[in-house]
C-alpha cells in the first residue's frame, strides 16, 4: 500500500497527501478521494468534516479527515514536523489542499494538484469543497 505522507506549502497553503511511487497508482487514489468526498458533500451545501491526527507507536501521526458518512481519507506517516508545519499554515490560511504526491526522480515529490489540478481543499472551520 503506501506509508508515508508528504507536504508541501503553495503560497502558505498547506498541501497534503498520500505519497506514491507510481503516477497511475497516485492518479487512481486522488480520483477515488474526490468521489468519496462528493458522497459526503451534497451539492449546494456545507458538510462539516472532522481533522485529527493520532499518534502512531512508531512516533509518527495518522491524519485522519471524516465526514458525516464516516472516514473519508486516512494518511500515514505523518511526523511530528511535518505535523507541526501543516497546523502552523492551516491556522494561518484556514484551509488546506487534500491530494497524493509522485515521487519523480530525486526531487521533492509532486503534488497532483499542481500538475493535474486534482484535489480537495478544506476550509476552516472544516468545509469540504471539490477541486
Amino acid at each position: 500500500m503506501y506509508s508515508e505522507a508528504a507536504l508541501a506549502l503553495i503560497n502558505g497553503v498547506p498541501v497534503i497527501g498520500v505519497r506514491f511511487q507510481d503516477r497511475k497508482r497516485a492518479l487512481t487514489e486522488v480520483r477515488n478521494l474526490t468521489k468519496q468526498v462528493a458522497r459526503c458533500v451534497r451539492s449546494g451545501s456545507q458538510t462539516m468534516v472532522r481533522v485529527g491526527f493520532k499518534a502512531g507507536e512508531d512516533g509518527c501521526f495518522t491524519l485522519e479527515l471524516c465526514g458525516g458518512s464516516g472516514k473519508i481519507t486516512v494518511i500515514p506517516g505523518v511526523d511530528e514536523l511535518m505535523l507541526r508545519r501543516f497546523q502552523k499554515a492551516y491556522n494561518a490560511k484556514k484551509m488546506f489542499v487534500l491530494t497524493c504526491f509522485v515521487d519523480e526522480g530525486a526531487g521533492a515529490p509532486q503534488s497532483l494538484v499542481v500538475s493535474d489540478g486534482l484535489g480537495v481543499v478544506i476550509y476552516k472551520p472544516c468545509r469540504a469543497l471539490q477541486l
